[in-house]
């Protein structure tokens, strides 16, 4: 979900001009305005606040707005997909065998997440999304189809992604239980 489009607003537009888009939609949005689709009103006024929590912290929009640049405002679905992961994984379990259980927790992790079945901060979701997409995109730092070689950058970008977030895999792992 792009942030700049849910709000309506220019991705270079100024803090006060956030501030106002998300007033503005969380009045259209209101769940008591909705009462005939309540869950859905609700579920766009949690989106509505995640994003302008995010656009309107300088340093989680510089964040998010690498995400964007690097996915080239792209859906994560778009390239992170069951079809996508299994064909590179299988491709590269060789080289992967050593973190191929928790790659495959971390995209399950990201699927939860996404799929809003598991809690996740936004910016460690964009970890993932941006790790998973490096992943999966064969036109990287090293090109995949040199043998061995062509997954090292790969195998970097995750085990650190997964170095980084062990205690939420850890807990999500024990959630999924």
């Amino acid at each position: 979900m792009n942030y700049y489009e849910l709000l309506g607003v220019d991705p270079k537009a100024e803090p006060e001009e956030i501030k106002r888009a998300y007033r503005a939609k969380l009045k259209e949005w209101h769940p008591d305005i909705h009462p005939e689709s309540r869950e859905e009103a609700e579920e766009m006024t949690k989106a509505l606040n995640i994003a302008y929590g995010i656009l309107s912290d300088p340093v989680q929009r510089k964040r998010y707005n690498r995400i964007l640049r690097f996915s080239r405002g792209r859906s994560f679905r778009q390239y992170v997909n069951d079809r996508t992961f299994s064909k590179k994984t299988q491709k590269a379990s060789g080289v992967l065998k050593g973190i191929l259980r928790d790659v495959k927790d971390l995209y399950a992790l990201f699927k939860d997440a996404i799929g809003g079945r598991y809690k996740l901060h936004p910016v460690n979701l964009g970890i993932i999304g941006g790790g998973l997409v490096y992943f999966i995109l064969p036109a990287d730092l090293i090109p995949d189809f040199l043998p061995l070689i062509g997954f090292i950058d790969d195998i970097a970008v995750l085990t650190t992604i997964i170095n980084a977030l062990q205690g939420e895999l850890t807990k999500y792992r024990d959630w999924r239980k």
